[in-house]
């Protein structure tokens, strides 16, 4: 029993030390495409915690781009959480997104360092013309005919031809596929999102991931359209894999003080 007591006390100590880290938060601001990465000096709030966390933002459309910083302290679990997306606006307007989740813990303001570690590589990755990728993806996300006067045939999630949009009920396709696990993908008609853009939606947290698409032309929610898209993704360098994954790696979901709590406990038991 002394010994189970004492590996508490010992967990409550160490839990206690992860607190005392040292980090910038409540710090947003946006930055030069074409600058280095820096910290503001008006971002001078520090605080103890648990996990240091940034996010770095990246948009772009015909009309800006930005990136954008959020420093924050965090209690999440450890590890990246990838997000990118297009969408295709009637008229030729198009908005690309990208960003970038990161929690750490092995030092203080870790998350600056990541940033300041990773950033020239990620610009680097998303410096390509983005017109070319809207050219190549609008063909088979939507089509000239308007979804208000025509027919929307989409598949089901059994690969099944459904109707879809009608003149007085319009629609649009939609896939949804998990890219862990089963990936398994649901392909459906949303009559809810038929005046949304259209789209492609990708999310990675590492141990889970999903690549989903909204189009308005009959049938372009199956597998060969949706193959078609992710390689495309994978051309223009936004996936780091053609099956559409934004990040190869797994999550890590156990902060190194427990591990190493265990490991201690493991080894004097």
């Amino acid at each position: 029993m002394s010994l189970l007591r004492n590996f508490i006390i010992f967990l409550i100590y160490i839990n206690s030390l992860s607190y005392a880290l040292q980090c910038t938060t409540d710090c947003y601001f946006q930055s030069n495409l074409s600058t280095t990465f820096e910290i503001p000096k008006s971002c001078n709030q520090i605080i103890l915690a648990k996990n240091c966390g940034i996010r770095m933002s990246f948009s772009y459309s015909p009309y800006y781009s930005s990136l954008s910083f959020n420093l924050q302290h965090s209690n999440y679990s450890l590890g990246d959480f990838y997000s990118a997306s297009v969408e295709l606006s009637d008229g030729g307007s198009f908005d690309f997104y990208y960003s970038i989740d990161h929690t750490c813990n092995h030092k203080d303001d870790c998350a600056i360092e990541f940033a300041n570690n990773n950033i020239r590589n990620i610009l680097r990755r998303l410096d390509f013309n983005h017109a070319d990728l809207i050219r190549e993806l609008s063909p088979l996300l939507s089509t000239n005919v308007s979804i208000e006067t025509s027919d929307v045939a989409c598949f089901d999630s059994n690969e099944r031809v459904r109707q879809c949009g009608i003149v007085t009920k319009p629609g649009q396709c939609q896939a949804v596929q998990q890219l862990t696990g089963r990936q398994k993908t649901n392909r459906t008609c949303n009559y809810e999102a038929y005046r949304g853009a259209k789209s492609v939606s990708i999310y990675d947290f590492g141990s889970f991931a999903s690549f989903s698409i909204t189009c308005n032309r009959s049938l372009c929610n199956g597998p060969m359209t949706q193959q078609a898209i992710k390689e495309i993704m994978f051309k223009y360098n936004i996936t780091k894999t053609t099956d559409g994954r934004l990040n190869n790696g797994l999550r890590l979901s156990l902060s190194s003080t427990f591990l190493l709590s265990i490991i201690v406990f493991l080894l004097y038991a």
